[in-house]
């Protein structure tokens, strides 16, 4: 069963208030945030999200994103956190380390990226693999997927509603129901939780997610004094606390007077520690890293953010890598896996930057292949 968090109780309050409030027909349908026919309203500004409305803006679709975020990227957002003076910025990537290829496509997607500008290579694994990362950091990326497709940030949709052939999407706002937007098709991007609790009571969707399993996981930022030479682009240490430990200064494009380090906490030790404080938490993690480097460290700078929605345990696998409902409801993301793509944890064969560009790429290519025909 998807796993219950605070932000999935909150979800299910909201809709619970849609409900009542409809029932009592207190909806503001005056004034719509997009006040055209939308052919495809996408719910959610990562990767899978702007993939698929993109592709699907370029075949001349009308087509609108909207992400409850200031901006773009999921877990390929970024940080800036000033220093205590306020004299200086320490900037990471807060997500995803760097994204690497295992299908051809993909491969092919990640070149035109590189030659756009919008990624670079950071490395080569120990099987060749270019390893690259966002320009000039990891959101570079998802506001490159967004800059010809029309996104409504900071708008958070609480509801959708299939009213005589066409979707509606509604959020609340000041206590009040308010329709934002019509279209004909609606594709959830969200991580499954949120888009579990957004799915109507009567689709055969919501029995799909039931089966998803998502983990949570701590990310760290921090900025050292200490000279950390002989630390590789990312680390693997042997630790309960700590799953990965990536040089975010030796990134390209990325400058430092100091060592900046990502920190990814284990999803274990992650659950354990879901409701302590982001301040406890970095004096935590802090504390394992001495444990790691055997010195002490001198920090500068530190910034922990709790991923409630971060690793795909146990994905959906599917011929297609999406599902699609009749009544034109699409369901894309990281959590779908398609063919025989092999399903694993963290470090496996699932890279999620992949399996989110994949699912968005094949839900838009099957549609438009089925509205020229």
């Amino acid at each position: 069963m998807i796993q219950t968090t605070v932000l999935s109780v909150l979800r299910s309050i909201e809709s619970d208030e849609f409900m009542n409030m409809n029932h009592s027909n207190n909806i503001d349908s005056q004034s719509l945030l997009v006040d055209y026919l939308l052919d495809y309203a996408v719910i959610g500004a990562g990767v899978a999200g702007l993939t698929a409305a993109d592709q699907l803006n370029q075949s001349g679709h009308k087509i609108a994103v909207f992400e409850k975020a200031r901006g773009t990227g999921g877990r390929m957002s970024s940080k800036r956190v000033a220093s205590v003076d306020n004299d200086s910025f320490m900037a990471f990537d807060l997500g995803c380390i760097s994204i690497s290829a295992k299908s051809d496509l993909f491969a092919l997607e990640l070149e035109k990226l590189h030659q756009q500008g919008a990624i670079a290579p950071w490395f080569k694994d120990d099987k060749s693999n270019n390893h690259y990362v966002g320009m000039p950091r990891n959101s570079g990326l998802t506001r490159h997927l967004s800059k010809d497709v029309e996104c409504y940030f900071s708008t958070r949709i609480t509801a959708i509603n299939y009213i005589e052939g066409l979707w509606h999407l509604y959020t609340v706002e000041s206590g009040a129901i308010t329709l934002l937007a019509k279209a004909n098709n609606v594709i959830l991007a969200t991580p499954p939780a949120q888009a579990y609790d957004l799915l109507p009571s009567n689709t055969q969707l919501k029995g799909v997610l039931e089966g998803v399993e998502v983990d949570p996981q701590w990310v760290m930022g921090i900025e050292l004094d200490n000279v950390l030479s002989a630390l590789p682009d990312i680390y693997y240490p042997d630790s309960d606390v700590i799953y990965s430990i990536s040089q975010e200064s030796s990134k390209p494009g990325r400058s430092s007077d100091n060592s900046v380090l990502q920190i990814q906490a284990t999803p274990t030790w992650t659950n354990k520690h879901l409701e302590v404080t982001s301040d406890q938490v970095s004096e935590l993690l802090i504390t394992e890293l001495e444990r790691i480097f055997e010195q002490a460290l001198h920090v500068k700078n530190s910034y922990s953010h709790r991923w409630l929605y971060s690793i795909i345990s146990k994905p959906v696998q599917t011929k297609d890598g999406f599902l699609w409902d009749e009544t034109g409801l699409g369901l894309i993301g990281d959590y779908f896996i398609s063919g025989d793509v092999n399903v694993g944890s963290i470090g496996s064969n699932v890279p999620g930057i992949e399996s989110a560009w994949l699912s968005g790429r094949q839900l838009a290519d099957s549609l438009i292949i089925k509205n020229s025909q």
